[in-house]
């Protein structure tokens, strides 16, 4: 990036992410400084962005530069002094690596080595090079330093336990054939820095599109790419496993970027990723991937062609490589629109390669990976502040989009004509149910009523069903979503959450899921008995409330982690979609619902959030069942997130419902009760989190939805103003 796009990125940046105040003002000061140029960025909206310069002295010499900048400030730090990198300060020690490399390189005596500093990732890795003078003549190699094993050992899970990367690499290349890869020069595992020789010639992407070299050569470069990925695909080394769902998982945590800097994209990526999350392949056996395949990592050197970079070398689906570089043909296609045509050609030689030496690919799976990694890319733009890119990134979202939508469902039959057919929903039902009977010969539906339905997004039933257990009917609730891709999710958070803090038959609960039929968008669990807390009085919803504040305290405490996360910028659009609903049917109220809609948006880029925990995010008294046990239903929601936005919902809707006396009463009794078992909520975040639950309030009432109904009129009027009023109240505490 330019200095000039590094500086209007600042300023850009400036009011894109308020709570990094001092972003624009590191960057305008790197931007002046005589010798610095942009060469990395990594942005996490609200939380920092790290940067790296390059430093060239007036004597031509390079070095590299960070500044981490979050709300509290900014560091700054030479590479060398990188914490996350313990061994990069001796491997960029010319006196210390000369007489080891000329020893390893049995090239006579070293009489100097210059060390030139190539890529830098702060807190991640170091590329240098290492120009060796000894009495046989100058050597060139290079250097790439790892993170500290200590912290790469800390993130490794029991599921993933393997060799670290540095181990990996130096088995590979032990292993594989010498054409293959850069040969390995020597190893320093105390400081995690590998050192290979130097691979001249030039990148493959860099060939592929020079206009210059003819088409049918650069075909031809890209089926023996494919060949050259399964050679690589076809060793036998030792490596972490990554499955779709770890990918999955990493890609939708680096959409925070996209969301703040464009939110209409962020939607768009949201939505693909939503879709791809609906069906992962299950593939056979994993192969030796290079982790982040594409043309860039490999040099072409007359008729050889040598593999780089492989950091993420790692064991997984074939097809997740092959996927990586068709992504990356199709974001060049974008970028160059007049190749389009060659790059189609290149992409399809390069499969054509590859299945010629390791067999057919599945078609479906190509696509699933390559739509992932077109994700992945797509977000890459945002996080790492390519500017320049941003403009043609809908362009790309055109493409994603196509492919996802050819993507296979894989679904069964459609269920939404036959759910009340209790005949029809046995026979759906059985398959899944039979293993959990206890008499499987007898299972069947015997009565199914309709509870709800929302159009477009879901339908509630009730089956009483025969067979489960001896005797009488087991009575079940069956959530029919229109996109079955979200029944398989809120299927994964309530067993999350059933196995994991709500696990048992304790005082504290969540509905029991059952086997359901996931992929033609039904999931199922037993009905949960009790009274809904909103239609209890006196002593007894004081009770109710306190033991509610126990179960959010429990679920906000617990080491479950969820898929999905509480995106604001999400939440602002969503806002402003509630204060257009309120404004078109109440006219009069334009005003106040865009005052607050616009008031709770400025608010929610100002506050900082508070920890990252599991959350309801619909958490009201009518959602809570009060028995023998408290069952805390409609889960469908949950996500990471802030938990001073289930307190705010919690206490808003016990203001909506009660008297003011008693609903005072009810929200001491239930902050009293949250604050001693995980102490007090932060006043600020939940007067925030006020004012966007009664902006939803407002909307809710004027489309008859929600726990609380009021009808059309002037009294409808007075309580969607009552609402809006209350919110712009929570703003100026």
């Amino acid at each position: 990036m330019s200095v000039e796009a590094f500086t209007t990125t600042g300023a850009l940046l400036a009011g894109l992410d308020p709570a990094l105040p001092h972003l624009g003002e590191v960057m305008a000061e790197a931007s002046r400084t005589p010798g610095f140029t942009p060469h990395d960025a990594r942005w996490t909206p609200g939380e920092r962005c790290v940067l790296a310069y390059r430093v060239t002295s007036p004597a031509g010499t390079d070095t590299f530069a960070a500044w981490e900048v979050t709300p509290d400030g900014s560091t700054r730090h030479d590479y060398r002094a990188d914490p996350a990198l313990p061994g990069l300060a001796r491997a960029a020690d010319e006196a210390a690596v000369g007489d080891l490399l000329a020893a390893r390189l049995d090239a006579g005596a070293a009489h100097g080595c210059v060390i030139e500093p190539v890529r830098y990732r702060p807190g991640s890795r170091c590329v240098l090079r290492y120009r060796l003078r000894t009495d046989t003549g100058v050597h060139v190699m290079y250097a790439k330093v790892f993170r500290s094993t200590a912290e790469t050992a800390a993130e490794t899970t029991a599921e993933t336990a393997a060799p670290g990367v540095p181990a990996v690499l130096t088995e590979l290349a032990t292993a594989a054939p010498r054409w293959l890869l850069a040969r390995l020069v020597v190893t320093w595992p105390d400081h995690a820095v590998l050192v290979h020789e130097g691979v001249e010639g030039h990148r493959l992407s860099d060939l592929l599109r020079d206009p210059t070299v003819p088409t049918r050569v650069r075909v031809r470069l890209a089926y023996r790419l494919g060949t050259l990925l399964a050679r690589l695909h076809g060793q036998q080394v030792a490596a972490p496993h990554r499955t779709g769902a770890d990918v999955l998982r990493v890609v939708s945590e680096s959409l925070s970027a996209a969301r703040q800097a464009d939110p209409y994209v962020g939607r768009r990526l949201t939505a693909s990723l939503d879709r791809l999350s609906s069906w992962q392949p299950t593939g056979g056996e994993q192969v030796l991937g290079h982790g982040g395949f594409r043309l860039g990592q490999v040099v072409a050197a007359g008729n050889r062609l040598t593999l780089l970079d492989l950091d993420g070398v790692c064991r997984c689906d074939a097809e997740r490589d092959l996927g990586a570089a068709l992504a990356h043909l199709l974001w060049q296609g974008v970028r160059h629109a007049g190749e389009r045509s060659t790059v189609e050609a290149a992409g399809r030689a390069f499969v054509a390669g590859y299945e010629r030496r390791a067999g057919r690919v599945d078609p479906d799976a190509l696509a699933w990976w390559r739509s992932l990694a077109l994700v992945s890319l797509a977000a890459r733009r945002y996080r790492r502040l390519e500017v320049s890119g941003w403009r043609r990134v809908p362009a790309l979202l055109d493409g994603l989009e196509r492919l996802v939508a050819a993507i296979p469902t894989r679904t069964s039959a459609p269920l939404a004509g036959h759910l009340l057919d209790r005949h029809a929903m046995t026979r759906a039902l059985r398959p899944e149910l039979v293993p959990v009977a206890a008499e499987p010969a007898r299972l069947d539906v015997t009565a199914a009523r309709l509870i709800k339905h929302a159009p477009g997004r879901r339908t509630v039933l009730r089956y009483a069903v025969r067979g489960l257990r001896p005797g009488v009917p087991t009575q079940l609730v069956g959530k029919l979503f229109v996109h079955p891709h979200r029944a398989a999710l809120a299927d994964a958070n309530l067993r999350a959450l059933a196995d994991g803090p709500f696990k048992g038959q304790g005082a504290l609960r969540v509905p029991e899921p059952l086997p359901s039929p996931l992929e033609r968008g039904l999931m199922l669990y037993r009905h949960c008995a009790g009274i809904h807390l909103d239609r209890l009085d006196g002593m007894a919803a004081i009770a109710g409330v306190r033991a509610a504040a126990r179960w959010l305290a429990r679920l906000h405490g617990c080491d479950v982690i969820l898929p999905r996360r509480l995106d604001l910028s999400a939440e602002c659009a969503s806002g402003r979609g509630w204060a257009s609903l309120v404004a078109d049917r109440e006219p009069d109220l334009l005003g106040l619902a865009w005052r607050l809609a616009d008031g709770w948006a400025r608010a929610a880029q100002l506050t900082p959030l508070g920890a990252d925990v599991p959350i309801h995010k619909d958490f009201h008294a009518g959602h809570v069942l009060v028995d023998v046990a408290v069952t805390v239903i409609d889960l469908d929601e949950v996500r990471m997130g802030d938990p001073a936005l289930d307190v705010a919902h919690f206490c808003a809707y016990l203001d909506l419902r009660a008297d003011p006396a008693h609903a005072g009463a009810l929200r001491r009794a239930f902050l009293e009760e949250y604050a001693a078992a995980v102490g007090r909520p932060d006043l600020g975040r939940t007067a925030l989190f006020g004012a966007y639950t009664w902006l939803k309030i407002a909307k809710q009432l004027v489309l008859g939805t929600g726990p609380h109904r009021c009808a059309d009129g002037p009294a409808r009027t007075r309580e969607v103003a009552r609402a809006l009023q209350r919110g712009l109240g929570c703003l100026d505490t």
